[in-house]
């Protein structure tokens, strides 16, 4: 019982890494400074006013597109051919405007006549009862054997596969000896 709580004196790996360090102190928290009133009154001219002078009011004019000015340069224009590669290749679009909803196509041709109240069914097959086969069952065709003997009771099994005979030597010896008794 005096080895468990013995002390221990040697030095662990953990003990040299891990260095134990005397307790520190806490550092007190810092007061609250105490607010103080101002002893001056409050200046209440804002300098919004320096800054943003408002400036005066005047009604909108009405706007007018400006007209484009005719220039008038010295230097000669020459006339355009009108013929460019571009023009060739990439021809020019006709731009309408879209319309507000498109009429459904009509895909139904309206006949014109008197209507037959046939069926496409009905008029393409036209029903005749003498032309029309009916389906016969199918009836096999058994011939019935008969015949006045008796029936021998051999199946093609019986006839074909014979088993083995095992023959009992005690037996046959039994039965001999059983005959010779009664022949005596």
């Amino acid at each position: 019982s005096s080895g468990i709580n013995a002390e221990y004196g040697g030095k662990t790996t953990n003990m040299e890494t891990y260095p134990a360090h005397p307790p520190q102190e806490r550092p007190k928290p810092r007061e609250k400074e105490k607010y103080n009133k101002p002893t001056q009154k409050m200046d209440g001219t804002s300098v919004h006013r320096e800054f943003y002078k408002p400036h005066s009011v005047q009604r909108r004019r009405k706007l007018t597109p400006l007209e484009p000015v005719a220039r008038k340069s010295s230097a000669p224009v020459p006339k355009f051919q009108d013929k460019t590669t571009h023009k060739e290749q990439f021809k020019q679009w006709k731009v309408e405007r879209q319309k507000a909803f498109c009429e459904p196509p009509i895909l139904l041709k309206v006949g014109t006549g008197i209507m037959d109240t046939k069926t496409m069914q009905q008029s393409d097959f036209v029903y005749d009862q003498n032309k029309v086969e009916r389906a016969r069952p199918i009836i096999p065709q058994v011939k019935v054997i008969r015949s006045d003997l008796p029936l021998d009771c051999l199946t093609s099994y019986k006839l074909e596969f014979k088993g083995l005979q095992n023959k009992c030597r005690l037996a046959e010896m039994l039965m001999a000896q059983s005959e010779q008794k009664l022949s005596a």
